[in-house]
């Protein structure tokens, strides 16, 4: 699944009776790696979570250290110095307290939403309320409902929107199997010791997708 299929099936607003045991058990943020134990590393991060955090400059170009790997279905950016460091099956996190983490982490988080660990990664790298609430029960719901494939787009450039320490918005640009652009949005939060994803108010991951042109963008070498 991609960025184009992942603002399919809205979320539907206010969480019924009925859906609370789709969110039964959802607690977090966690710990990725040691969930059961305080993060007791550097500045409140887990304790096997090590970056290099002294390059505070927003990008002007794609990283130069950056490696492409299959993530679901989407070719996705690692890099070795702005994350994610820990690529393990279940979740990909650890992403430097710098802007280039942020981007890094604004294109990791949502591709693992469409994945089968979805959830877990909704518990660990969502920032927690009512909005990821609303996210988890609609798609519980959605994959219910629809097992089908979608066309797969490809990261194709960025752009820093916003950065601050605690919070960033990163345009993304992804070709559209269809032909040309589209782009979107990711705001991230710098919560216990790694960047999470924050949802909009009604569990939307996006706020929309539109046409877009490379024009803005820092453009990825893939």
């Amino acid at each position: 699944m991609s960025l184009v299929a992942l603002v399919v099936n809205p979320p539907s607003g206010e969480v019924a009776a009925s859906q609370r045991e789709t969110l039964a058990g959802l607690g977090g943020p966690l710990s990725p790696g040691d969930p059961q134990q305080v993060r007791t590393g550097p500045g409140g991060r887990p304790e096997n979570c090590r970056t290099d955090d002294g390059d505070t400059a927003r990008p002007t170009a794609a990283p130069t250290d950056v490696k492409w790997r299959q993530l679901v279905t989407m070719m996705t950016p690692v890099s070795p110095s702005a994350g994610p460091l820990h690529t393990d099956a279940t979740m990909w996190w650890c992403f430097a307290h710098t802007p280039t983490g942020a981007v890094l982490a604004a294109h990791v988080i949502p591709v693992q939403l469409s994945g089968a660990s979805w959830r877990i990664v909704a518990e660990q790298q969502v920032v927690p309320g009512k909005s990821r609430d609303s996210f988890v029960v609609s798609k519980a719901e959605a994959e219910e409902a629809n097992s089908g494939e979608n066309a797969v787009g490809r990261f194709a450039g960025f752009a820093v929107e916003s950065y601050a320490d605690d919070a960033a918005t990163v345009r993304l640009l992804v070709t559209n199997p269809m032909g040309g652009y589209l782009s979107t949005s990711v705001s991230v939060r710098w919560r216990d010791g790694d960047w999470k994803v924050v949802l909009l108010d009604d569990g939307s991951l996006f706020p929309s997708v539109k046409q877009a042109t490379p024009n803005g963008f820092i453009m990825w070498e893939a």
